[in-house]
């Protein structure tokens, strides 16, 4: 038997689609849904009826007990509570008796399924870390556990050293002598990786587990999203980039236009005529995402007036789009450095992988990758004065419990530097409604160890204490020089947290 695990559709339709279709090539044999049909979204009637027609089990998600009433939406954020009372009124008696009638776990011949943990599937709890993992273990049997709840793929395994680890999305077979609590991501609401829709399957008879991750068509769910009069989703504005092709020509109507008669109606039942108020809309709908664009993209430059940064603009940004955002969990080893790699190797388009750059003057700007001490080295130079930023993605510290980082850095100054190179850390708050705003920009001038900012090789470390409200942070460097700068691979590592009892036990041996 070839079982498909799905969860977290979340009334996406279109996602769903993608989904199935995938499911039928891959020639499952059945389908199991984890929970949270409902919830979100802009689709919850047709995915419903879909789930139901097609998926031969589902439990029950904490979306769908608030929707049909077995549990109190009064506990949701702003966000998820609106969609619950805005799907009730959409679907039907038959379809809130449905979802009543959806069990809390389900089992097989080899593996048992629930939405969030099984120490108290009716309290939908969430497993992030690996320690949230030991209470399902200890109240189960089976070899192989699925839930849902958390949107993050991935596997939590335990073996004979009795310690939970996690590991990332990854096609494996059962071992003897392990256990597995596997979370197959979610279908129709990512909020991790490149934000695709994810799912996996099982095979019972070699006991090999695959994980399916799949682009889906993000513009018929925005389509879906504005019919229901509803904005973008948080998530869906860090979509991954490789669902998009880049316009080569500029968009042109190639539809034959009203005829004259029936534009003549439109003008007298409405004021207006059809074409006209597309039009307008269209054009507002441009110049709300060009301002966006240009609000959101490096955008925190006043912060540096008073250290002497140019404010020239930044004219050009590679890629022009928000990166997928990185996990920063686990933190295994413990001194995981959390940013990317320095490209090798500078891409024939000007990116570079793993980090987006913004500069002033491409013509009097150049980049070059090198190596020191067999390590990758980041060479930019400057042929006059001139402003550049590089910047990580968003890293997500969820599941991190972190109360401090720690951020190392090298940089050398050749040809006459002239200029001064600033370290920033930006952190985030992640809002009840599923938004995320800006928080406390942390912003360190790189010098020498005496002070001097002119030094042929400065160095940075400092500790930097995160609010208990921090969801994710991103590494940026600002700098405005003439000359070369090389940048030698940054850490951004987590700090010991030490009890605050520390001290005393100390004094007291």
């Amino acid at each position: 038997m070839r079982y498909a695990i799905v969860s977290d559709i979340h009334a996406n339709f279109a996602a769903w689609k993608t989904v199935l279709t995938d499911i039928a090539d891959m020639k499952a044999d059945k389908i199991i849904c984890l929970g949270d049909v409902v919830g979100y979204g802009p689709n919850p009637v047709e995915v419903l009826e879909s789930v139901y027609r097609i998926v031969e089990n589902t439990v029950m998600g904490n979306h769908d007990a608030a929707l049909c009433g077995v549990t109190d939406p009064n506990t949701f954020s702003p966000r998820a509570k609106a969609a619950v009372l805005r799907h009730r009124e959409q679907i039907s008696q038959a379809g809130l008796a449905w979802l009543r009638s959806l069990p809390k776990e389900i089992s097989t011949s080899c593996f048992r399924c629930t939405h969030g943990d099984f120490s108290a599937p009716a309290e939908f709890r969430y497993i992030i870390s690996p320690e949230e993992a030991l209470p399902s273990w200890a109240v189960t049997q089976e070899q192989l556990l699925f839930v849902g709840h958390s949107h993050l793929p991935g596997i939590y395994v335990i073996g004979s050293s009795g310690v939970p680890h996690f590991v990332e999305p990854c096609d494996f077979e059962l071992e003897n002598g392990k256990r597995y609590i596997v979370n197959p991501g979610s279908v129709g609401y990512p909020r991790a990786g490149d934000f695709r829709s994810s799912y996996c399957l099982f095979d019972e008879s070699t006991k090999a587990l695959t994980f399916r991750q799949l682009p889906f068509d993000c513009e018929e769910y925005r389509k879906s999203l504005k019919a229901a009069g509803l904005g973008d989703d948080p998530w869906l504005k860090n979509e991954a980039p490789q669902q998009h092709l880049p316009w080569l020509r500029e968009q042109l109507s190639f539809g034959e236009p009203p005829p004259v008669a029936q534009h003549a109606q439109d003008l007298r039942e409405h004021g207006h005529a059809n074409v006209g108020q597309k039009s307008k809309q269209s054009l507002l709908v441009s110049v709300a995402l060009v301002s966006a664009i240009a609000a959101l993209a490096f955008g925190a430059y006043a912060i540096h007036a008073h250290h002497g940064i140019s404010e020239a603009p930044l004219a050009i940004t590679v890629p022009n789009y928000e990166l997928p955002s990185l996990n920063a969990y686990p933190l295994v080893p413990e001194e995981k450095n959390l940013l990317p790699e320095l490209p090798t190797v500078i891409n024939s388009d000007g990116r570079m992988p793993g980090w987006r750059y913004a500069f002033e003057d491409r013509t009097r700007q150049s980049f070059h990758t090198g190596l020191r001490d067999g390590a990758t080295t980041l060479l930019i130079r400057n042929k006059e004065t001139g402003r550049i930023q590089l910047e990580t993605p968003l890293i997500n510290l969820a599941g991190t419990q972190l109360h401090a980082l720690r951020l190392r850095g090298r940089v050398g100054k050749q040809d006459a530097f002239d200029g001064t190179v600033f370290y920033q850390l930006v952190t985030y708050v992640l809002q009840p409604d599923d938004t995320i705003t800006l928080g406390p920009t942390y912003s360190f001038e790189v010098r020498d160890a005496k002070g001097k900012a002119s030094a042929p090789t400065a160095l940075l470390t400092r500790k930097i204490e995160l609010g208990k409200r921090t969801s994710y942070v991103r590494f940026r460097i600002d700098a405005s020089f003439k000359g070369t700068l090389e940048i030698q691979q940054t850490l951004l590592t987590a700090e010991p947290h030490k009890p605050a009892n520390a001290k005393a036990t100390k004094s007291a041996k």
